[in-house]
């Protein structure tokens, strides 16, 4: 149990990680970066939210809102995750999607306490903003879900859905994020990443093709576009490393995308896998390493 233990933390460390990676490289075109940075491999803070050396932004945050949701009511955390977001969202972030943004300062606004109220108010958001409430800001967040209850997929997969939906109401995102948890389920209990990505390639509610070239992958905070990044860019690499390594530098919603990919990357390789001056620097890296280890009790508990 002890390899599963670190694939654990890994994935949760690794959302971390993805996330104080990428942060710096924000809004940047990768041509961007290759002036400025030539290849962007350390964690070194700064960029659009000028961050400190190590520091997360929401994508993190947000985990970790969910992660505690979940320790401190395991039976049902749903509301328990959306008191934290209100509560996070009351702290002045430096950092927050749109959606998220619209969704849970109405909630705070009206005092939300049931689940269909969120529901509700995550629906206007919707059409408040378009109907452009498919973005990634959901799927940068569920890592957590999978961790604490992996060995009840279904149970996992209805959690999953129910959790993004207090914020993102698209339908394209409540397929995404059951896929995704689906895929970091499969790699985290029976490994061999590669097959299992050549598996979910023809499994994916969208178009996926893992062959694609680095230079034409999307990265926009639309969730398919980060989701098709994300599992592309470890399908063409071996290592957590060069995984975040080719994600992050291809510029856009860098951290969100960085993050999602470090979840995934992080179940596969294992805390192990991640490079110790990354972790070293990492500002959150002993919150997330506890977090992970008791969501993992709640598949084992001692």
């Amino acid at each position: 149990m002890e390899a599963l233990l670190a694939r654990t933390r890994g994935a949760l460390i690794g959302v971390g990680i993805g996330d104080a990676l990428g942060a710096t490289l924000e809004f940047m075109t990768k041509d961007e970066i290759k002036y400025k940075y030539g290849l962007h491999t350390e964690l070194t803070g700064g960029g659009y939210w000028d961050l400190a050396l190590g520091e997360v932004t929401d994508d993190t945050a947000m985990t970790i809102a969910v992660a505690r949701g979940i320790i401190s009511m395991p039976e049902d955390p749903v509301l328990s995750i959306a008191n934290n977001f209100t509560a996070w969202a009351k702290s002045k972030p430096k950092d927050i999607g749109n959606i998220c943004k619209l969704v849970l300062e109405e909630g705070h606004r009206r005092g939300t306490c049931s689940e269909a109220e969120w529901l509700e108010i995550a629906e206007t958001a919707h059409f408040w903003s378009g109907k452009r409430s498919a973005g990634n800001g959901s799927l940068m967040r569920t890592i957590p879900i999978v961790l604490g209850y992996f060995r009840d997929r279904d149970l996992m997969l209805s959690l999953a859905q129910r959790v993004s939906a207090l914020t993102h109401f698209d339908s394209i995102v409540e397929k995404c994020i059951r896929y995704y948890c689906d895929l970091v389920r499969t790699v985290l209990l029976e490994g061999n990443l590669h097959s299992v990505l050549l598996q979910a390639e023809q499994d994916a509610p969208f178009e996926l093709d893992l062959t694609t070239p680095s230079d034409q992958l999307n990265t926009s905070g639309y969730v398919v576009h980060t989701l098709q990044t994300a599992l592309t860019c470890v399908y063409q690499t071996n290592s957590f490393e060069s995984a975040l390594t080719k994600v992050v530098n291809l510029g856009g919603d860098a951290d969100t995308i960085g993050a999602v990919t470090g979840g995934l990357a992080g179940a596969y390789y294992g805390d192990y896998g991640i490079p110790s001056r990354w972790l070293e620097n990492l500002v959150v890296k002993d919150e997330l390493r506890e977090l992970a280890g008791n969501l993992y009790k709640i598949d084992y508990p001692s």
